[in-house]
């Protein structure tokens, strides 16, 4: 694809240079000068590319070197990954060898900007994580973190409604630019950035001409819009606050001669009128209307008796944050570019969001486009005890305000609703409606005439009203949480201990009601510090009740939404009863269908609910098909559960949840693997989820096993002897995907909590069961001194149980661990045992089983030949079976055994078919061995790239999955590679993700 150019001389039409711009260029020393005392590296990319490092310029290297230092800087503190890398640089039709031109400009970046040139790593500026790099945060001071910074302090003073602060702050915004954004840089990042910062410097001067507006400097508007105007003609805005600025200057045939000129050059290049915006303003000028008059407006007064409603309640004086939801409201209610506001605007949230403070700040900072008048009614949507308003309630109470005497207000809601639309024509409203219990208490209003605007709060979803739109307010973030708690409890208190004030705003889960209540509690008790409270906070037992002040509790305003529910209709009571059984399950997110279970609904059922309480804003949902409540309505489920559901409704719903969860992994398990022998499973009455295929299978698997973890601990860890053994044959149903992923230490841990389960019940199945696990865990996780006795105590309750197919499993896992600590002679006497057994008892994964194991054990006492005949049956078995698993280690042992004769060509044929197999399968744990393997024949073949991507692969797996087998045999085989290749470098990474993006 060919690069576009991005010579100086080939600028776009609306570009500019400093010139144009009327900034002064800045001298390097100066920019030296200002370096010196910022990072330690200034990048310059509002205008030509470039770099200064301790007052002195950096050669950032060629173009597309450039380009990539643009799309991490814009990204800094996150990982950009390579595909986004590449995608910046050349976009959708890559070159072959753009993966290797985005390692070499990286290494040429870390030249240049690493602290200490010429080390290699670890590096700590331009950092390799998974799949990917991060420019450290603050390593890099560019000139667009200025500019936006400034813009953003504009939208404050704007939202203040402080011009001179404006002014100021845009003046210093427009300085930072200095030619052409990214100038000689190309790709499609580029150029798509130079269209958005060009658009934020537009924009920029646009409001800056405002702010000379309303400080009535009205001939230095009209020079600065002039200028503009030459730089985008087409800019409907500028031409509008041009036409504004001539008119004040007492230039009113300029002002229109403004308007006929862009009409006709909309006409002659695009083939439309102007907006409506501007056409409006085309009228008000063209008979000298009073409002343009910017005194006179101010000043004018209808007379007594007439003068507009102001019903709005006080904006909050400590209100703080919310900066983004703030610049959003005033443009949808102030609109930038002068045209009619938004018809309805909703702010909807969960309880405590801080949905009505936000409101009357967002209004307040909105009157002024709204001349005719600002009305307020509390339509008590969520009040505990009273009932909610009546829409022909709502109309009354807006007529009246509106100067109808109460005689005459109609009892109809219809005529009600049309005689406000008819006294609001030509008008410019605001009516805020505060708590409105969903769409349906304020569908009349809705249909106002243009020019007024319904600004609804509400805890319901309103999703489906006409003409709104919606702003959906969520937790704050945790730099807001922490400025809130300044602001109430003074910055002294919070900035003694930073750490201890950001937990507090996470334990508040970013609502600004808790935080509210958290600074109370502070308040109250002067003695204790951020840190107790939090401490406090943490046991979650306790969090609702000291997240309480008075008649204020976090607790009360969900129960308000419970309660609403409850007394609703059938959906409604359904998706109460839902939120009282989420309670009972301690898992992160939910599905449909095992929420189906725990309510004992079908699973439509469930999902009906489910959305329900999303609208309710009681859940929030993630990922498709899944719900995850708020952590502070986690902990208000809980309590509902405790005091709404008996303790017999509430072990019945979790004995329900289990049993999904169990059915559907063994099911799963099976029908990724059919030839593993799966271990007990009672009699539950859930059916297992239909799976079609095994696609489907590892799919829910992937989702699903970190929540059915968390359901089979907290089971295990009950005092109810039923959920405790279910719980144990949970975790037992997830054993062969965890051993698949290669996830031992989930693995050990449930089996150790399996164990004290049956140790408990005194059930000698369960507690062979868990040492058998127990073992194969530890000898995964290197710690194989510790798995043998595990292993023999599995065998002798085996024998004990006079169970034969158990005693044959036992002896071949025996085997396992007695060849990984080079008992080799023992580990053959236990393979021939375990082989016995399974020809008795007609056991073909059995005989499998020992074949290999025996076939290692000799290899481990020098007998190759007899290796050889016993590893080739093995595999002749495996594929006649169909059983890739037993396949891929027989190829790894065949492999491990041609590496012992010298013969690493035939080694890396075997380990190549085996390594394909157990991606197959999702072997992950085998993969791991396999590529350490592959890593070695590569090294003795003269192949050190493969050699070392499979030994980096291998040791990430390794440091993932906790093998410490595994990643020092990794660890050793970088080390001969090291030796092998002098050139190549191989120092171990740190980390798995580390190793994965080398």
């Amino acid at each position: 694809m060919p690069t576009p150019s991005t010579s100086p001389d080939r600028l776009p039409q609306n570009a500019s240079g400093p010139s144009r711009l009327g900034v002064r260029r800045r001298m390097d020393n100066a920019k030296e000068r200002e370096t010196s005392q910022r990072s330690p590296y200034r990048l310059q990319l509002l205008g030509p590319v470039a770099a200064w490092r301790e007052g002195r310029t950096v050669d950032l290297g060629p173009p597309l070197q450039r380009a990539a230092l643009c799309v991490l800087a814009a990204r800094a503190g996150r990982v950009v990954t390579k595909d986004t890398l590449i995608g910046g640089l050349w976009g959708d039709h890559p070159p072959n060898t753009a993966e290797q031109s985005v390692y070499t400009y990286i290494a040429g970046l870390r030249r240049v900007l690493e602290t200490a040139p010429g080390r290699r790593g670890p590096y700590s500026t331009l950092i390799s994580r998974s799949r990917g790099y991060v420019l450290e945060r603050g390593a890099v001071e560019a000139d667009v973190g200025d500019f936006e910074r400034h813009l953003a302090e504009a939208r404050r003073f704007q939202t203040a409604g402080d011009a001179r602060g404006v002014l100021r702050t845009l003046e210093a915004a427009t300085e930072c630019w200095s030619g052409p954004a990214l100038c000689g840089v190309p790709g499609p990042f580029a150029e798509a950035e130079r269209v958005r910062l060009e658009e934020l410097r537009l924009t920029a001067m646009e409001d800056r001409a405002g702010a000379l507006l309303d400080l009535e400097l009205h001939q230095k508007a009209v020079t600065a819009l002039t200028e503009l105007v030459a730089e985008a003609p087409l800019r409907e805005r500028t031409r509008d606050l041009l036409m504004l600025a001539l008119y004040r200057s007492g230039r009113q045939a300029d002002a229109l001669d403004t308007y006929l000129e862009v009409k006709r050059l909309l006409a002659e290049r695009l083939g439309v009128d102007p907006g409506e915006a501007l056409r409006e303003r085309y009228e008000l000028i063209l008979r000298a209307d009073p409002s343009l008059d910017l005194a006179q407006s101010e000043t004018t007064d209808a007379g007594p008796g007439a003068r507009p409603p102001r019903q709005l309640p006080r904006a909050a004086t400590g209100f703080v944050g919310r900066v983004e939801e703030l610049v959003r409201l005033r443009s949808l209610l102030t609109p930038w570019d002068g045209g009619v506001p938004q018809a309805v605007v909703a702010i909807t949230g969960a309880p405590g969001t801080g949905k009505s403070a936000l409101a009357v700040q967002a209004a307040h900072t909105a009157a002024h486009t709204f001349p005719d008048g600002q009305l307020y009614v509390n339509l008590l949507g969520a009040t505990p005890g009273v009932e909610r308003l009546e829409p022909i309630g709502v109309l009354g109470r807006l007529l009246r305000a509106l100067g109808l005497e109460g005689k005459a207000v109609p009892s109809e809601e219809d005529e009600a609703a049309a005689m406000l639309r008819d006294r609001l024509d030509g008008r410019r409203t605001l009516i805020l409606l505060d708590d409105a219990a969903g769409p349906e208490q304020v569908r009349s209003l809705l249909g106002l005439p243009s020019g007024n605007t319904v600004l609804i709060t509400s805890r319901e979803s309103f999703a489906v009203a006409d003409d709104c739109v919606r702003l959906v307010l969520r937790r704050m973030r945790r730099s807001e949480g922490v400025t809130v708690l300044s602001k109430l409890v003074g910055a002294e208190r919070i900035s003694a201990d930073p750490a201890a004030a950001a937990r507090l705003v996470e334990l508040c889960g970013g609502l600004p009601l808790a935080l509210r209540l958290a600074a109370a509690r502070l308040g109250e008790r002067p003695d204790w510090s951020v840190r107790d409270l939090g401490g406090r906070l943490e046991d979650r037992r306790r969090t609702l009740h000291e997240l309480e002040s008075g008649q204020i509790a976090v607790r009360s305003s969900l129960e308000m939404s419970y309660e609403g529910l409850a007394r609703g209709g059938a959906l409604d009571r359904l998706a109460a009863r839902t939120l009282c059984h989420l309670g009972v399950l301690h898992v992160a997110s939910v599905t449909a269908d095992v929420v189906a279970a725990l309510v004992d609904e079908p699973p439509d059922a469930a999902e009906r609910a489910l959305d329900r309480l999303v609208r309710a804003h009681l859940l929030e949902t993630g990922e498709a098909g899944r719900y995850q409540p708020h952590d502070l309505v986690r902990l208000f489920t809980i309590e509902l559960a405790d005091t709404h559901l008996t303790p017999q409704s509430r072990k019945d719903a979790l004995m329900r949840a289990l049993g999904f969860y169990g059915a559907t992994s063994r099911h799963a398990s099976a029908l990724l693997d059919p030839h593993r022998v799966h271990f007990p499973w009672p009699d539950v009455p859930q059916r297992p989820l239909s799976l079609d295929g095994s696609a489907e299978a590892r799919g829910w698997l992937d989702k699903e096993l970190a929540h059915v973890i968390s359901a089979a601990s907290q089971a295990m860890a009950s005092g109810d002897d039923e959920i405790a053994a279910l719980g144990a044959y949970v975790g037992l149903a997830l054993s062969w995907q965890l051993i698949r992923e290669a996830r031992y230490r989930e693995q050990l841990e449930l089996s150790r909590q399996t164990l004290l389960v049956g140790k408990r019940a005194g059930d000698l199945d369960m507690q062979a069961l868990a040492h058998g696990q127990i073992a194969g865990a530890l000898g995964n996780l290197g710690q194989l001194d510790e798995a043998v006795p595990h292993q023999e105590i599995e065998l002798e309750l085996r024998r004990i149980l006079r169970d034969r197919f158990g005693e044959m499993r036992a002896l071949g896992n025996l085997s396992v661990a007695q060849i990984e600590i080079a008992r080799y002679a023992e580990a053959l006497e236990s393979a021939e045992v375990q082989n016995a057994i399974a020809r008795e008892i007609g056991s073909a994964v059995g005989e499998r089983h020992s074949l290999l194991m025996a076939g290692s054990a000799r290899r481990g006492l020098g007998d190759a030949a007899g290796a050889l005949c016993l590893l080739e049956q093995a595999l002749t078995l495996a594929r006649v079976a169909g059983d890739q698993h037993h396949e891929s280690i027989s190829l790894l042992f065949l492999a491990e055994l041609c590496l012992d004769q010298g013969d690493p060509s035939t080694a890396r044929d075997y380990l190549e078919r085996g390594l394909r197999l157990s991606r197959e399968s999702g072997q992950r744990g085998r993969e791991g061995h396999l590529l350490g393997r592959l890593a070695q024949a590569h090294r003795l073949l003269g192949e050190p790239e493969p050699a070392l991507r499979c030994a980096l692969n291998s040791l990430a797996i390794a440091q993932r999955s906790g093998d410490e087998q595994l990643r020092r045999q990794a660890e050793d085989e970088l080390r001969e590679i090291g030796e092998a290749f002098p050139g190549v470098e191989v120092t171990p990474p740190r980390s798995a993700e580390e190793a994965l993006s080398r």
